[in-house]
């Protein structure tokens, strides 16, 4: 996800559902209902349960530019242009191969692995996560509510036209740029991706988090924005009264095809490292965000290619509140330290075999993770799949889930 950004000093990378009353009846399952009002042909019917004011395009611009079928009919004139035939073309040739070589593994992995883990509808935290919703949502699916925290901008949903072509081919080949690293290696460089991203081609995580939900089989309701206030509400305003600034977070609603169960996954814009960093607050002084993940309840958390930024003192923040909140942690050894774990609170389960970190992170190899693997008082189980930095070790990933005994 993120090599050059270690090397670099220290930055963050990507929030999460908060208990209050607001936030609640917004993640309440709802089915979507039939509008009585005649729909256009190229928007999906909301729930009336739905915040006001979503933008309803965002299947039609995500299926676009993932080069899948639209239900509308806006955009179908560009699919005779031979650029976008070769995009359509390119984009299935590369999910095929990826669905057949980690996404398939990863989905059974999940059901035997991970499934039992889900408290309630279920809330995934997932830091330093980039637009990888590829992952997630293959490893932890029917969750209510997703939460991500990343350094890369959010970005926007393009608002494409079949009259004017202009533009259209450049974007898509920055499409074809970003998301080359998380299909071919499982994760996004964070340096990399900021270089691509421009106001005329993919310009953020948002739009690549789109084509990934429809490309796992989802369909996008509408993406919608909020602003968290440092007394801990949540609402539309983006100005604040007290002089800390509002974080803005963006939501997106989805369903999974052909179901009517509405699930969210809310991406937030923030440094996750303890101090300022490249004009963006602290964690440690970023109190509307500090509260916002305070009050989520009953959180799993995911953690793969994160440069072993919690292995230093400046995210000492971001680790801490992970260690002391979360339920379960499902991470490779980029995450927190293994060392860091009191085995007074956690148990381990440790998949595939250790391997030594990449020679970029040579410094980072860990004994004590390295002799648990070797412990038979440990449990150990198979790995199906490669991801992260190791994704050429065969199942020597070092992915390991840690679960606090209090949660079990």
């Amino acid at each position: 996800m993120r090599l050059l950004l270690s090397i670099c000093c220290i930055f963050s990378l990507l929030g999460c559902d908060v208990g209050t009353k607001e936030e609640k009846n917004d993640l309440q399952a709802h089915p979507i209902m039939k509008d009585s009002t005649k729909q256009k042909k190229d928007t999906i019917p909301v729930s009336s349960e739905l915040p006001r004011g979503l933008d309803t395009t965002i299947d039609e611009t995500s299926r676009f530019i993932a080069g899948l079928p639209m239900a509308g009919n806006r955009l179908r004139g560009v699919a005779s242009y031979g650029f976008y035939q070769v995009h359509t073309k390119r984009m299935q040739e590369l999910f095929r191969r990826v669905k057949s070589k980690r996404l398939q593994p990863m989905s059974q992995f999940s059901q035997t692995e991970l499934s039992a883990d889900k408290i309630g509808e279920g809330t995934l935290f997932y830091p330093f996560s980039g637009p990888d919703a590829l992952h997630a949502v293959t490893l932890f699916p029917n969750y209510k509510q997703y939460v991500f925290i990343a350094f890369e901008p959010p970005g926007t949903f393009k608002k494409f036209s079949s009259r004017d072509t202009t533009g259209i081919p450049d974007y898509l080949q920055s499409v074809q740029i970003n998301i080359n690293e998380v299909t071919n290696y499982s994760y996004f460089i964070t340096d990399k991706m900021r270089k691509f991203i421009t106001a005329e081609k993919v310009n953020g995580a948002l739009p690549l988090i789109g084509l990934f939900l429809v490309h796992t089989e989802h369909t996008l309701i509408g993406h919608g924005r909020r602003y968290l206030h440092a007394n801990g509400s949540i609402d539309s305003n983006p100005r604040d009264t007290s002089k800390i600034p509002t974080q803005e977070v963006h939501d997106i609603y989805f369903t999974k095809n052909g179901s009517t169960y509405i699930q969210r996954l809310t991406y937030i814009y923030a440094n996750l490292g303890n101090a300022a960093y490249s004009g963006k607050i602290g964690f440690s002084n970023n109190v509307p965000l500090r509260s916002f993940l305070n009050d989520m309840k009953g959180f799993n958390t995911y953690v793969k290619s994160a440069s072993y930024l919690m292995h230093n003192a400046g995210f000492s923040e971001i680790r801490n509140f992970l260690l002391g909140r979360a339920n379960t942690v499902f991470q490779d050894d980029t995450g927190i330290p293994f060392e860091n774990y009191d085995q007074r609170t956690w148990d381990f389960v440790f998949y595939g075999r250790y391997a030594r970190p990449i020679n970029l992170f040579a410094k980072r190899y860990s004994p004590a993770l390295d002799s648990a693997y070797s412990d038979p008082a440990f449990t150990k189980r198979p790995l199906p799949f490669m991801s992260g930095y190791l994704l050429r070790r065969g199942d020597a990933q070092n992915i390991y889930k840690a679960i606090r005994k209090s949660a079990r």
